[in-house]
């Protein structure tokens, strides 16, 4: 009896370390940077809107813009994760409607898909668009 109770609680175990490693990926950004201002070069072609911020994933560069069109004093963002790897991450403007295009600079495996949405920050907490795709 012992045995069997001992079997069961280590599947358990396992089914739990499993999930919790399935999950983390989507629920924790690994790289938190901080966007710097830029000037837009326009290289950038899978460019996407909201009202409160603009965004894209460059390929080739492996930059990421970032623009904010909210004077409203929030932050707002891009988060990506690595659909052919384990990274995962956030590039963050708080530096303002002012700016306009911003960018953090990453080193992408070449060939990876990168799935990536927009953040907007508010009095509620943080918003976000649907999710898109782009090869880097």
């Amino acid at each position: 009896m012992k045995q069997r109770i001992a079997a069961l609680m280590g599947a358990l175990a396992l089914s739990v370390i499993a999930v919790l490693g399935i999950a983390s990926p989507a629920m924790a950004a690994d790289e938190i940077n901080y966007a710097v201002d830029a000037d837009w070069t326009g290289t950038c072609t899978d460019r996407r809107y909201t009202p409160n911020v603009e965004g894209c994933v460059e390929p080739g560069g492996d930059i990421l813009w970032v623009k904010d069109n909210a004077a409203n004093g929030y932050s707002v963002k891009l988060r990506w994760y690595d659909l052919d790897g384990s990274r995962t991450g956030e590039c963050i403007d708080t530096l303002g409607q002012a700016k306009a295009w911003t960018i953090c600079n990453k080193d992408f495996t070449e060939g990876h898909r990168i799935r990536w949405s927009l953040g907007w920050n508010s009095a509620n907490g943080w918003d976000y668009s649907d999710w898109w795709t782009t090869t880097v």
